[in-house]
């Protein structure tokens, strides 16, 4: 009878106060000396609040089972303090409790997260050591925490050593190229995959059409899209993402825009690839428009959203919006600023001719100002024959962040010429031909429409 009242008790607590009533009864009645009980609650507790469930873990008059461990562990890799998880892991052991299939892949995306990278490494090696080396939900983790590290050689280790792989498996490793800025590894394994015949699902053709969005290969992107709608695959709004960014990307933005008007659902990562879409192929007015609608429809825009946004003010020479933009970021969303806003701000200030602003920013700007901005900068005060800062010779701060780099020395020394400073322009040559720096032609890569092939120029 006591059994059927606590199940029923189980099955409606909802809050702490229940947690606490229901916890007092366990109690009364002996029952947190039961393992399976004793575990039901964690498991309950845990999804309601993680500090009460930590307290009765901590607290309880026998050692919590493993499904109790793997519990804890598992609820804080959704917490705000992952890195418990492992800690967690480690009490496991000093007690003499194995850790399980179960505990390995939760831990071991907790360090991919944290990148833990010296502790991944060691969880590797306790994984084998315990067993778990032909475990494929174990190896499909280990990849992707390599793949999280940026360790691309690593995680293809353990796919090559894999006695079984799934569909998870060759997509995890697809991602880890794309990841890596590798797509034309992540395309090669597509073709091993299909020699394997292991059949794409939209987790692996979202990791393809974000290979074809670095190759900007749209006669592929196409394919992509084609077999989608032939093989009957659930569109969701990842894979629609997907595909309208691989779309903008490639500057078929039409069909950007009748895939993205077509979705049921939008999240904030959809309204932001097809804003930084339009802003890339020179519709900065439909951009900010789309942003506004993205605002009306509820959505919070992020560091990425205003990024595009910048973007596409800068471009279209937008100079008001921009700065409206900016301080609406910081002072209405409370994002603070990244590199790439400073850019942003600075190639807008420095395009319209105001240099003084785009001065201003890079001085108030609570870190150093990069190579990128700088260059941005400089080739502004070039364009517009005014420098604003004579009084400090940004040029010597570019060459001191990039000294090897043959363009900065002839964009300081075309600077230093044209502003009468020819002494300086001379000893910046003798000094890039003393270093044996040189410069080498710039190359962009150009692509026919219809055509997936790339031309040098």
């Amino acid at each position: 009878m006591i059994s059927h009242q606590i199940e029923a008790l189980f099955q409606r607590s909802k809050t702490t106060i229940h947690l606490l009533q229901l916890h007092s009864l366990i109690i009364k009645t002996a029952l947190h000396h039961d393992e399976y009980r004793l575990s039901q609650f964690i498991s309950l507790s845990s999804s309601i609040s993680l500090q009460f469930s930590r307290t009765v873990f901590d607290n309880s008059p026998i050692t919590p089972p493993v499904f109790a461990w793997n519990t804890m562990i598992r609820a804080y890799s959704k917490s705000s303090t992952e890195v418990e998880s492992v800690k967690l892991l480690n009490q496991l052991r000093k007690i003499g409790l194995k850790p399980d299939k179960f505990t390995f892949p939760v831990v071991l995306k907790a360090c991919g997260h944290c990148l833990m990278i010296g502790t991944g490494g060691s969880l590797h090696s306790m994984a084998l050591r315990s067993g778990f080396s032909s475990d494929i939900h174990v190896n499909n983790t280990l990849l992707r925490m390599y793949a999280g590290f940026g360790a691309i050689s690593f995680a293809r280790l353990v796919f090559d050593e894999m006695l079984e792989r799934d569909i998870v498996s060759w997509s995890s490793m697809m991602a880890a190229y794309v990841h890596c800025n590798l797509p034309s590894d992540a395309l090669l394994l597509f073709q091993y995959m299909k020699l394997a015949n292991e059949k794409p699902n939209s987790v692996t053709l979202v990791s393809l059409l974000g290979a074809c969005i670095r190759i900007l290969n749209i006669r592929l992107g196409k394919c992509i899209h084609s077999h989608i709608v032939t093989s009957g695959i659930e569109l969701h709004v990842e894979l629609e993402t997907a595909l309208l960014g691989m779309y903008a990307k490639c500057g078929h933005i039409q069909q950007a825009f009748r895939i993205f008007n077509s979705m049921g659902e939008k999240t904030l990562q959809t309204w932001t690839v097809m804003i930084s879409g339009l802003a890339d192929h020179g519709h900065g007015e439909e951009a900010v428009s789309l942003f506004t609608k993205m605002e009306e429809a509820g959505f919070r825009p992020d560091s990425l959203s205003f990024s595009a946004i910048l973007y596409a003010c800068s471009h279209i020479g937008l100079v008001d919006v921009g700065r409206k933009y900016f301080e609406k970021m910081v002072s209405i969303y409370n994002i603070r600023p990244t590199m790439e806003h400073y850019g942003c701000m600075v190639d807008m200030f420095g395009r319209a001719g105001e240099l003084e602003e785009a001065y201003d920013i890079i001085r108030s700007m609570p870190i150093e100002a990069n190579s990128v901005i700088l260059r941005s900068f400089i080739n502004a005060c070039k364009h517009h024959g005014h420098i604003p800062c004579t009084e400090e010779n940004i040029r010597d701060i570019l060459l001191k962040i990039e000294p090897a780099l043959g363009s900065n020395y002839v964009l300081a020394s075309s600077l230093s010429f044209l502003f009468g400073y020819c002494s300086d322009a001379n000893s910046l040559r003798s000094a890039m031909k003393a270093k044996g720096i040189k410069k080498f032609p710039g190359r962009s890569w150009l692509q026919s429409l219809g055509s997936s092939s790339e031309e040098s120029s």
